[in-house]
C-alpha cells in the first residue's frame, strides 16, 4: 500500500470510497466542499492506494480550523475527518496507515494539534484524548468521548477556546 497526497484525478475515486464506507454521500460532500477553499490543505488530503490493483482504497481529509480564544487572536488547528476505507479493505491497516501518515506530516509542519469528532474506541490508539480536558471546546454539544484532540510537539498551553470548523461542515 502506498500513502500519497490526493491528486486532481482522484476526486471520483475518493467520492466512491467515502460513499461506500458510510453508505451515503454526506462525507464525500464535505470533502468536495472543502477542496479548493482556504481551509483546504492539499498536502494533508491523503489517499491509500492498493499497490497490486492501483485502486484508491482509503482517504483522509485534514482541513484548517481555528480556535476562538478569549482575549487573544484566533489560533490555527488541524481538523481530521472524514476518514474512510472501502469496506472490502477495512481491518487491514489502511485507516491506521492514513492516520500515522497524517500525524507525521502535521508534526513536520509544526502544527500544534489535530482535533476530531470520532469513535472513542478507535482514535485513542493514536494518542487522541478528550479535547475538552485540553481546553478545546466543541462547536456543538458533542459527547466528551467523541470530541478528541491530539497534542503535537508544537502544542502550547494557550491553545484554549472554541474550535470552529470550515463552513463545509455546517451545521455544527
Amino acid at each position: 500500500m502506498t500513502i500519497r497526497a490526493e491528486q486532481p484525478a482522484d476526486a471520483a475515486a475518493i467520492r466512491a470510497v467515502h460513499d461506500a464506507a458510510f453508505g451515503g454521500s454526506d462525507e464525500s460532500r464535505i470533502v468536495e466542499a472543502v477542496r479548493g477553499t482556504d481551509a483546504w490543505l492539499a498536502d494533508l488530503s491523503l489517499v491509500a492506494v492498493d499497490d497490486a490493483s492501483g485502486e484508491i482504497v482509503g482517504h483522509v481529509l485534514v482541513s484548517r480550523g481555528r480556535v476562538e480564544r478569549a482575549g487573544a487572536p484566533d489560533a490555527a488547528i488541524l481538523l481530521l475527518g472524514p476518514i474512510a476505507v472501502r469496506p472490502v479493505s477495512q481491518r487491514r491497516g489502511v485507516g491506521a496507515a492514513l492516520m500515522w501518515a497524517v500525524i507525521a506530516l502535521a508534526i513536520a509542519r509544526d502544527e500544534p494539534a489535530i482535533a476530531l469528532l470520532g469513535h472513542a474506541s478507535y482514535y485513542p490508539r493514536f494518542g487522541f484524548e478528550p479535547a475538552r480536558s485540553l481546553g478545546l471546546d466543541a462547536p456543538a454539544a458533542w459527547p466528551d468521548e467523541a470530541w478528541m484532540a491530539l497534542r503535537l510537539p508544537a502544542w502550547t498551553a494557550d491553545l484554549r477556546g472554541v474550535v470552529r470548523f470550515p463552513p463545509a461542515f455546517e451545521p455544527l
